[in-house]
């Protein structure tokens, strides 16, 4: 395989895993947007167990009231801290495992969302330079879209709040990258919608003015599996590393060659493989891997390819 990406280590991003959890965790859960520090809960086995921490920070138990739950069960959506790095990938390993004693599951209501920081990408703030970004991120991620939503092995293509980019997609992101204004780049964002990847926020600025512009991908369904999860992570990294060093961009529609490539799901995911150098020989590194995205892409990759198999199954006339 191809070295690793230290490039995309650098990459700030967080994860939000919308569960369902036993009441009997005791895990205290916040309202929507003001959710509770993490710090405790009871597993399955009765035993009380301390949340894992990513060095002094803490996740927040929020509620969420899209995520259907049965008796006897909460809902939560966990939302992490700012994470990076290799020690950023071992903590979410190991707090997707406490989550895992703690007897937290999903179904089709639930979601996974990672949002990436955009100047940790760039490195920079400039506008013009976001502009340029999020309008490549755009055009890759629908390029991918059927190894994005394959990989999920659901229909969560079908779903409202992880829709495919639409069309009209295509003429706010070019509205976007001619305007000066950020103001203007801003609505233009905002119109975008919040499918498979959301730039609503692309434009953000804090309260003192400081620029703090995230993307977020929606594409990916509800999961405590750390094999999908690895792979879903390592592809929104290599997909935002990938859209930061593309010189030549394409149409908003696939190619012919792209069209070929992306037939099913199956052939899509070993398209994106290449087209992030992690396969194949056209990358000098491997996008977006590092740490155990690096050296356990040999495990998670058969994860991976057995989701697009069942997507490819389920749904094989999807309009993607």
């Amino acid at each position: 395989m191809k070295p690793a990406d230290p490039k995309a280590a650098l990459i700030q991003w967080g994860i939000e895993l919308e569960t369902r959890l036993p009441v009997t965790s005791q895990v205290s859960v916040g309202s929507y947007h003001a959710g509770y520090p993490v710090t405790t809960g009871i597993t399955l086995a009765g035993a009380r167990s301390n949340a894992p921490a990513f060095h002094a920070d803490t996740w927040k138990a929020e509620r969420d009231g899209s995520i259907r739950c049965d008796a006897g069960q909460m809902p939560c959506e966990f939302v992490s801290p700012i994470l990076h790095g290799e020690h950023g990938v071992d903590h979410l390993i190991a707090f997707v495992e406490w989550l895992n004693a703690l007897g937290a599951t999903v179904d089709r209501s639930c979601g996974c969302h990672i949002t990436v920081g955009i100047e940790s990408i760039i490195g920079t703030s400039d506008t013009k330079a976001v502009s340029e970004f999020i309008r490549k991120l755009a055009h890759i991620a629908r390029w991918h879209a059927r190894s994005l939503y394959g990989q999920t092995g659901t229909d969560r293509h079908l779903n409202h709040y992880s829709h495919p980019l639409y069309e009209q997609t295509a003429d706010h992101m070019r509205k976007l990258v001619t305007c000066e204004e950020e103001r203007v780049k801003a609505e233009c964002a905002e119109q975008c919608g919040r499918g498979m990847v959301n730039f609503r926020k692309a434009f953000k600025r804090d309260r003192n003015g400081r620029f703090v512009g995230v993307v977020e991908f929606r594409v990916f369904a509800g999961t405590l599996n750390i094999e999908k999860i690895l792979h879903h992570l390592a592809s929104v990294l290599g997909l935002c590393r990938r859209a930061h060093e593309v010189q030549c961009l394409g149409g908003f529609g696939k190619n012919k060659i792209q069209a070929k490539r992306t037939a099913t799901a199956s052939d899509g995911l070993r398209f994106l493989w290449d087209y992030l150098g992690w396969t194949g020989s056209a990358r000098p590194v491997a996008l977006g891997l590092f740490g155990k995205l690096h050296s356990e892409f040999r495990h998670y990759r058969k994860s991976a390819q057995r989701l697009c198999q069942q997507f490819d199954s389920r749904y094989p006339d999807a309009n993607l």
